[in-house]
Parts: C-alpha cells; sequence; structure tokens
C-alpha cells in the first residue's frame, strides 16, 4: 500500500519521488488514498499561510496559497479544468464536446471558466483566513474527496489514464475516502465541527453532480475530468463553509 501510495504521490504532485515499475492498473486500485494526498496538499497550505500571514494582506496571501498549492500540483488540475470548461461550453453532441475538450487549444469557454472559479477561489481562500486556517486543510482533503466521488458515481471513457482511476473505484472506495476524512473532525469542536461535516457532505454530492454532469456532455469521465472536479469541489466547499459560519452566526 505504501508502494502505491508514494505512486500517487508522484502522479499528482511535482515532488521529486522514485517509482520502480509504475503501473497504473496496479495504483488504481488504492486510489481511494488520493485522500492523504489531500492531507498533503492541506499540509503544505497550512504552511504558506502561516508564512504570507505574517508578510502580506489576505487578499494577496490567498493569491500565493492557491498559486503554490497548483504548482505542486503541476497545474495539472488547472489543465482539466479548462480543457472541461470548453467541453461543457462546445455546442453539439457528446462527439463535438469530446473533441473540444480534448483540442490542444485553448478556446474561450475553457478560460472564463477558469477565470471565474480561481476568482471564486481567491476569494474564499481570502475570507477562509479570517475564520480559520485549519479549514484550509479541510478544503484540500474535500477537493480530493470530490475526485473520489466523481470516479465513484462516473462511468469511464475508453481512452486517457483518468479511466484506470475511474474503472476501479467502486462505493467502498467512497467509504474509505470518507473514513480517511473524519479526522478533520477532530481539530474542531461545536459549530465548527458541523460546519467540517457539511464540507465532507458538499464534497460528495458535488463529485456526484460532476459525475452526472459529464455523463449527459461528454458519455463519461475523464482524467480531465477528475482534475476539474478537484478544482469545482474546492470551491464550492470553502463557499459551502463560509456560508454556514455565516448561517450558524446568525443563530
Amino acid at each position: 500500500m505504501f508502494k502505491e501510495f508514494k505512486a500517487l504521490l508522484s502522479f499528482f504532485t511535482r515532488i521529486p519521488i522514485y517509482v520502480d515499475d509504475f503501473d497504473f492498473e496496479d495504483v488504481a486500485n488504492h486510489f481511494y488514498l488520493i485522500i492523504l494526498i489531500g492531507y498533503v496538499f492541506g499540509a503544505f497550505s497550512l504552511m504558506l499561510s502561516y508564512i504570507f500571514s505574517y508578510l502580506f494582506p489576505n487578499l494577496l496571501s490567498a493569491v500565493l496559497i492557491l498559486f503554490f498549492v497548483e504548482y505542486l500540483n503541476g497545474f495539472h488540475h488547472i489543465d482539466g479544468l479548462i480543457d472541461f470548461g470548453d467541453g461543457w461550453m462546445a455546442v453539439g453532441d457528446k462527439r463535438k464536446k469530446l473533441m473540444a475538450m480534448r483540442d490542444r487549444y485553448i478556446g474561450c469557454g475553457g478560460l472564463v471558466f477558469a477565470i471565474f472559479v480561481n476568482l471564486l477561489a481567491v476569494a474564499s481562500l481570502s475570507y477562509i483566513l479570517d475564520i480559520d486556517i485549519l479549514y484550509l486543510l479541510v478544503a484540500e482533503v474535500c477537493a480530493k474527496l470530490g475526485m473520489l466521488s466523481c470516479s465513484t458515481f462516473g462511468n469511464p471513457l475508453t481512452e486517457g489514464t483518468g479511466r484506470y482511476f475511474v474503472k476501479k473505484a467502486d462505493e467502498k472506495f467512497l467509504t474509505v475516502g470518507v473514513i480517511l476524512s473524519l479526522p478533520l473532525l477532530l481539530m474542531f469542536e461545536g459549530i465548527e465541527r458541523k460546519i467540517a461535516i457539511i464540507a465532507i457532505i458538499t464534497a460528495i454530492i458535488t463529485g456526484l453532480c460532476m459525475a452526472k454532469i459529464a455523463k449527459k456532455h461528454f458519455g463519461g469521465v475523464s482524467g480531465d475530468i477528475l482534475g476539474a472536479s478537484n478544482e469545482i469541489t474546492r470551491v464550492v466547499v470553502l463557499i459551502a463553509i463560509i456560508a454556514s459560519f455565516k448561517l450558524f452566526s446568525l443563530i
């Protein structure tokens, strides 16, 4: 299992880890470990928040945190988000939408989609820095839970490396993913713990919605859609945390 975790870490991050005999089929059998990758990204964003909060205002800190987190991923999920936006905005049947998503050129739909998603992410991160920076860890773990949910409820396309993860993922994977996410609740008490629970539920629902959208527009889930699920789930979870905090504050 440690070997598969190392393989996932080398695939989803820029951390220089040597993996001997990387096998997608074998790694996909342990795709639920993607939640642990979320903890790595979350710990990294927490470290950055501690550093930047002493140097910069929240808005600038939020931009830098998002940039370095995406850099750690090698901007792969951003690329998936852009491709997903291009395909989703394309006019035509599933074949034409797939062609638009796989086109190497960036279209207007993908560009605008990525800009707005990242603007929402920066604005939300800026606000989270005022609430509780521990929610940065929650957001990154939930982003990976959203990917796992999308792969669980989605059906694989016939091409691309993403099909290995989608083909292997099932309800057992998602159950393990939720269990691995539960330690997040230990960091909070009272209302803040309830907000963390809402974040986990939101991540699962967002992944489910992404799988449904992918099936309707493309016929299935690809690696690009999994990457887009990560980015979109992060934003939706951050917004859900902020909205929940506001609502609970009014009660």
